[in-house]
């Protein structure tokens, strides 16, 4: 059996940092979690995630400026960032695939949906089937 692949979910709103926790533990994955940017800086430079699930609107620090600093730093700079974020609009989006998100998801999302982008970005989900 497979180690669980590591997440990183960062987002200021404990709810949603709660949830996605939960959800995506039940579908294998050990999941950390950052209520803002600094305490996601320190997260992943502690145990570099497989994937980081990144908001955009934090009080302490933006997820842009989150992103720029993850790529700045020689260590994190090849863990893939998805953007999970309210703000949907289409320039918002395509900032965020330009700054070096992997994907751009907008709020709300199904988890399902979470789970198959994760997946298919880490590389899992056809192996078992060929």
């Amino acid at each position: 059996m497979k180690p669980a692949r590591q997440l990183l979910v960062v987002d200021d709103e404990l709810d949603v940092r709660e949830m996605l926790a939960v959800l995506l533990t039940r579908h294998g994955f050990a999941v950390r979690t950052a209520a803002g940017g600094m305490e996601a800086l320190v997260l992943a430079q502690e145990k570099l995630p497989d994937l980081i699930l990144l908001d955009i609107m934090m009080h302490d620090m933006d997820g842009w400026e989150v992103l720029k600093l993850l790529q700045l730093d020689e260590a994190t700079q090849r863990v893939p960032v998805v953007i999970l974020s309210a703000r949907a609009e289409p320039r918002d989006r395509i900032r965020g695939l330009q700054e070096g998100a992997v994907d751009y998801l907008a709020k709300p999302v199904a988890i399902e949906e979470v789970v198959a982008r994760i997946e298919s970005i880490l590389g899992e989900g056809r192996a078992e089937n060929p």
